[in-house]
């Protein structure tokens, strides 16, 4: 089935570039990172103790980027509960994995790492001693951009891009609509636009070979 439209919105993801790629357009300077969570089983009796938390410390590791979460039994729907006694609480990580910077889904580890597996099975041991072992283990990417600012912009006629989400863009949709929608209609952004452009210095390929070159030769 062929579709045919004036506009289009591209809003591929980590896909962005490979999208980008076949519509033969330029690729934009965007990496994709490997942000592991899992579920982990906890008796009823004490789920509801459980807040939806985030927890900032120091890295234990090199590999630890010390940003983790739990999200209690009440927002943890997506897990069968049909346990008379038991629930699950959703823990994760807002870090990338040892991998670092993918340049797509083609490097994309969905198993993620033992490494961080780990760190969150310690963290939970630690803080969460009421919670027991963990049931499952997913791996989500996060589409990154160098400043960690959005792209949102025109990148050929008719053709506009949202990318960069970083994890984050959900908490923004409602604004983020109103903004791609100008970049269609030509109606005025609800927000200045200029500083979510696809061209701007911090996505620059040249940009990112210069800063690589530099860290090498200090």
């Amino acid at each position: 089935m062929t579709i045919q439209a004036d506009n289009v919105v591209l809003a591929a993801g980590p896909w962005t570039n490979e999208v980008l790629t076949m519509a033969d357009l330029d690729e934009i300077n965007l990496k994709v990172w490997e942000i592991q969570w899992a579920h982990y089983r906890v008796k009823k009796s004490v789920a509801h103790s459980i807040p939806q938390a985030f927890h900032f410390r120091k890295g234990q590791t090199p590999q630890d980027g010390g940003l983790y979460y739990v999200f209690p039994a009440s927002a943890t729907e997506s897990v069968a509960d049909q346990d008379e006694e038991y629930t699950y609480v959703k823990v994760g990580v807002d870090f990338e994995t040892p991998s670092g910077d993918l340049g797509g889904m083609d490097s994309f580890d969905y198993k993620g790492s033992e490494i961080v597996l780990d760190l969150m099975d310690g963290w939970v041991k630690e803080h969460l001693p009421d919670v027991g072992e963990r049931i499952d283990s997913y791996t989500s990417p996060y589409t990154m951009t160098e400043d960690s600012y959005f792209v949102m912009d025109t990148v050929a006629e008719g053709v506009s891009v949202f990318s960069g989400g970083s994890g984050r863009a959900f908490k923004f949709a409602p604004t983020i609509g109103d903004m791609m929608a100008s970049l269609v209609s030509g109606d005025e952004s609800p927000v200045d636009l200029t500083q979510f452009s696809a061209k701007r210095e911090s996505l620059s390929f040249e940009a990112k070979v210069g800063e690589t070159a530099a860290v090498a030769a200090a």
